[in-house]
């Protein structure tokens, strides 16, 4: 069995592995050598020796929990990419990809969304008065494709052609601008309605 470090030597089993533990958890190798009184390099060595394989992080870089896991699924169900995924929740991509992998997981690729399934996104979204910000994460774009690939502008039109047109409102009329053939069809045209409910009342 290899001999420990000198300065780990002095430490416990029991300590020893709970500095593993606390490094998995997410303490940095600095934070852990400050604590225990070991050297940074001699620390450092030892958690690359003890951890599972793949969970030796480098630098500061965040513990990819399965908290983190569990959100990035649910991103990658509503449609983001996963270099999206990844930008979200503030951690590199490939450290992603490699914690799914070591749960035997994978994350899923953008599933396929047709131009008009991404229009109704957001027709839905711009009818229910929605911000730019949440279009686009309900649509699973970026804010600048919002624009140049006229997501924005055809759902607009969309949003337009199903809003039917209000009706015009009656003009009122001046009897004196009118000719006289105008007032006799008038007078004509009264006189028709009053005979017909006259008629209708005395059935």
């Amino acid at each position: 069995m290899m001999a420990q470090p000198l300065k780990l030597a002095r430490l416990t089993d029991e300590q020893r592995a709970l500095m593993v533990k606390e490094y998995l958890a997410g303490a940095t190798c600095e934070a852990l050598s400050r604590k225990y009184g070991c050297r940074p390099h001699t620390l450092r060595e030892y958690i690359k020796r003890s951890v599972p394989p793949g969970q030796y992080r480098h630098g500061s870089a965040l513990v990819i929990t399965d908290a983190v896991l569990k959100k990035a699924k649910e991103l990658s169900r509503d449609g983001v990419a996963r270099k999206d995924v990844a930008e979200r929740l503030g951690v590199n991509l490939k450290t992603l990809e490699d914690a799914f992998r070591r749960r035997g997981q994978t994350l899923s690729a953008k599933p396929f969304r047709t131009r008009h399934e991404t229009l109704s996104i957001i027709v839905d979204c711009i009818k229910a008065g929605l911000s730019q910000e949440e279009m686009v994460k309900r649509a699973g774009i970026t804010e600048a494709s919002l624009t140049t690939n006229k997501y924005y502008r055809d759902a607009m039109k969309l949003v337009g052609s199903t809003q039917k047109p209000a009706a015009p409102e009656p003009k009122p009329v001046n009897i004196a601008d009118l000719s006289q053939e105008e007032r006799n069809a008038i007078a004509s045209n009264a006189i028709w309605r009053g005979l017909e409910r006259w008629r209708g009342a005395n059935r």
